[in-house]
């Protein structure tokens, strides 16, 4: 009977410590490193956002080009969303890094705290992780299936094959740039409520 009175208050004893504040270095330390993501991640909502834009503009005027059967203006469509898209793929080869790192501070969190809040984040990391992966393959096969469409167009003219598959990079690439806007506002909000839970301490 005694040491089952033991366990339980050792059970009791165990819970209440893992409900406990964190010490006030260590939160200090949590608090100013959430605010950071907050602040990266609030600014590549705004990055996302400006790169949708060009994206959308850049097809417009595309589109406005063939209409008007302009090859000038369709030749520097073409070029414009080329260098966009290159521009693309290196943000998102750093975006990609960036969540790799993520994943790894979140891994040695859990390994050095053993708690469920660690264990969640580290969940939601990794598949952040392999969404950015796999957006930055299929931005890096798209850029380069539109690097030989305008080169082909360079080369023959503004056929209509060529055009309609240039355009459907295009669409593609705005279709994931809207995708990662949506990814980067989910962040947003993570990053807010990892924030509020240091805030209060909880582990």
């Amino acid at each position: 009977m005694r040491y089952a009175a033991l366990s339980v208050l050792v059970l009791l004893g165990s819970q209440v410590a893992s409900a406990q504040p964190m010490p006030g270095r260590q939160r200090q330390v949590e608090l100013r490193r959430d605010r950071g993501e907050v602040a990266r991640s609030t600014a590549q909502v705004n990055d996302d956002r400006r790169d949708l834009a060009r994206f959308q503009a850049t097809l417009k005027a595309f589109d406005d080009a063939v209409v008007l059967r302009n090859t000038g203006a369709v030749r520097a469509a073409l070029s414009s969303f080329v260098q966009q898209g290159r521009a693309e793929v290196a943000e998102q080869t750093r975006e990609t890094r960036q969540a790799n790192r993520e994943v790894g501070r979140s891994a040695a969190e859990l390994n050095r705290d053993r708690n469920v809040r660690d264990a969640r984040n580290l969940q939601d990391d990794r598949r952040d992780a392999a969404r950015e992966s796999a957006a930055l393959s299929e931005e890096q096969n798209l850029l380069a299936e539109l690097e030989r469409t305008a080169a082909a167009e360079y080369a023959w003219g503004p056929q209509m094959p060529i055009l309609v598959r240039a355009r459907q990079i295009m669409v593609r690439f705005v279709e994931l740039a809207r995708a990662e806007l949506a990814r980067s506002r989910g962040e947003v909000r993570e990053d807010r409520r990892e924030l509020r839970e240091d805030r209060r301490g909880i582990r």
